[in-house]
């Protein structure tokens, strides 16, 4: 993933629909490798300026997971990505938490969970 389009979708200046078809190819490769013998998926983020994750960015990725405009395997591997990468830090606890819940790939989290999450960074 580019650094420069996860910033500016977090930013807002990214549409959700465009930054998933963006990255499509590389969540759809992430998951053909967490599915094959090897079970291994690589996650991809370019470097560059420090960028502070904040609640309204992390509102905004987590309303797009609610709207269906970013589908979850494309929050899931941002969510990776977000904790992957030493260029992205979180503002606060809340916002990690945020990171932690998107990155967590044992299950897609359930909407209820998900608007409980996006109301506890309001």
């Amino acid at each position: 993933m580019e650094h420069a389009l996860l910033a500016s979708f977090l930013e807002g200046t990214t549409p959700a629909e465009d930054f998933a078809e963006a990255i499509e190819q590389e969540v759809d490769a992430c998951d053909a490798g967490l599915r094959s013998p090897a079970n291994v998926g690589y996650i991809i983020i370019t470097d560059g300026p420090q960028f502070t994750v904040t609640q309204e960015h992390m509102g905004r990725l987590l309303q797009s997971l609610l709207n269906k405009t970013l589908p979850w395997k494309s929050a899931n591997y941002t969510g990776d990505c977000l904790m992957m990468s030493d260029d992205f830090r979180p503002e606060n606890d809340e916002v990690a938490e945020a990171i932690e819940f998107l990155a967590d790939d044992s299950r897609p989290p359930t909407s209820e969970e998900t608007r409980e999450l996006l109301e506890n960074l309001q």
